[in-house]
Order: C-alpha cells, then structure tokens, then sequence
C-alpha cells in the first residue's frame, strides 16, 4: 500500500489538551498515515514553516496565546467545495464547514488536485493542508 504525504516533513504537535478526546485517536491517525512527524505535545517555541499545531477550535484558551506566538495551527474548520454527507460528517467531529474560501481556515477538501480550490489554497494558504474527501471519512 502506498503511504500518503499530505504532512511529509510537517512536525505535528497534537494534545490531549487541545483536542477532544473522542477525536483524537483517530486524528492522530489520519495525521501520522499521510506522512506527519507527530509529537504528542504543545510546544509554542516549536513556530517554524514545518511545525504546526492541532487545536479544537478558536475558543479554546490557547488558541489566542499559540498563534501570538507565531505557531502554525490545525483546527477544524474545514471548507469544502462540494457538500453532501460530509457535511454530517465534519459537524459530528466537532467542525465547522464552510462553503466559501477563505484564509482563516485550516483544511480544504478537494475532489481532485485539478480543482480550483485546491489551486486556491496551494497559492494562497501555502500549508501542507490540502486533503481529499477520504480523509474525511477517515476521522
């Protein structure tokens, strides 16, 4: 099988802490599958183009303190240009969905790397964050 690299040579920093616990497991999964160094840990010294931080939401309390640091942050807003179950799916996991682009967001979900938000987010958020509707499926 072949292994995906979505995150390759992205160090992932994912916490108890700042994820809910009934996701975790499985995001840390789908993270360290498509090629992410994890680090089970929040470390807000850890700020470089490859470092990036999985956080819930905005409204958790550290969301404001790591990104005055400087820290690149993974959260769960996802946008989406096509929208069906995973809709369901995404507000079931604790996300928030939306249709629009939009350079606060985190993940955008293409159907295939010909699609124009896949370019849109290539060009525009330059983070190794571009995953297809599988991985949605996946978590």
């Amino acid at each position: 099988m072949m292994r995906k690299t979505t995150f390759k040579g992205a160090n992932v920093f994912i916490s108890r802490n700042l994820v809910p616990p009934e996701i975790f497991d499985s995001l840390h999964d789908v993270l360290k599958d498509n090629g992410a160094e994890i680090f089970l840990c929040c470390d807000p010294s850890r700020n470089g183009p490859d470092d990036y931080h999985v956080i819930a939401s905005r409204d958790h309390e550290k969301f404001n303190d790591l990104r005055q640091k400087g820290c690149n942050l993974l959260g769960m807003t996802v946008s989406l240009p096509f929208q069906n179950e995973i809709d369901k799916l995404v507000t079931a996991m604790g996300g928030l969905l939306q249709s629009k682009a939009s350079s606060d967001i985190n993940f955008v979900i293409v159907k295939n790397v010909l699609a124009g938000k896949y370019k849109w987010a290539l060009n525009n958020l330059k983070k190794p964050i571009i995953v297809s509707e599988n991985w949605v499926h996946q978590c």
